[in-house]
């Protein structure tokens, strides 16, 4: 009598394929970044309309952990580069007796450039990388789909309520910045170099206009916006492999410092011409 053999198992793969992989990948988050993007300027649109209404805990817990927390370091560093700047300064000035043409390029060096990448780069390093990891583990523990399900957007979630500290803050901490860059390297020079500091507040008004200046505080929000879309599109990335969390972290510092010197460069061909 013969005996049928029994089936042979059927071995599904039940790996699920991480988005935004394979060689359109990098259009698919330009994609996934521009509807991210929508989606917050529609949700904030019905906030002013009544329509809608802001998480109040989650911003004012994202405005600590992307202001307050941020507040010292910031502090110290912006007093660094301004001894730095000072001390720099000081070696000039004793070759070449031009006070007013020295302070003129420190000036404009620190408000239009050093400050607002300065913020950018610490921006990234707290509040963005922060984003991609809870966006990495909301994905790969399967959170997001639970949102989904509920009928909750997870942008409006997670990004909303972030996107909008970082970019106030971003925007206290160019202005903030700038005034401890420059008291620290006016004291320096007033100290070691004998420079009045009435010599930095004319080097301010003749180096920079009032588009200097609006501009000086609106670039370190785009380096916010950037680095929001870019911490989103690397948290969703990261599929359902805890390694994901761990690549999303290094991938938005990394994406980030360069969207920001990029960004910077476009500016400086494409406005300043």
């Amino acid at each position: 009598m013969n005996r049928e053999s029994p089936p042979r198992p059927i071995r599904v793969d039940t790996r699920r394929t991480p988005p935004f992989t394979g060689a359109t990948g990098w259009i698919e988050r330009f994609g996934f970044a521009g509807l991210t993007l929508a989606s917050c300027l529609a949700l904030y649109l019905r906030i002013l309309l009544g329509r809608a209404r802001l998480d109040l805990p989650a911003f004012t817990a994202s405005l600590r952990q992307a202001g307050l927390s941020m507040l010292p370091a910031m502090t110290l560093v912006s007093a660094a580069v301004g001894l730095i700047l000072g001390r720099q300064s000081q070696s000039i000035l004793a070759q070449f007796d031009l006070p007013g043409l020295v302070l003129l390029s420190v000036v404009y060096a620190v408000v239009m450039e050093v400050v607002p990448i300065l913020v950018g780069i610490l921006v990234a390093g707290r509040a963005g990388v922060a984003l991609a990891v809870r966006q990495a583990t909301l994905t790969v523990s399967g959170e997001m789909d639970g949102l989904l399900v509920s009928g909750v957007n997870p942008l409006h979630f997670t990004l909303a309520p972030v996107l909008l500290s970082m970019l106030l803050m971003s925007f206290a901490f160019a202005v903030w910045g700038s005034l401890v860059t420059f008291g620290a390297a006016a004291l320096w020079l007033w100290g070691m170099a004998d420079l009045p500091p009435a010599l930095f507040l004319d080097a301010l008004t003749r180096a920079l206009s009032p588009a200097d200046l609006l501009a000086a505080v609106l670039k370190p929000m785009l380096f916010a916006l950037l680095i929001a879309l870019i911490a989103t599109a690397n948290g969703t990335a990261a599929g359902r492999d805890p390694e994901g969390i761990a690549q999303a972290a290094t991938r938005t510092m990394i994406s980030a410092v360069t969207a920001i010197l990029i960004a910077d460069l476009l500016y400086i061909l494409l406005v300043r011409g």
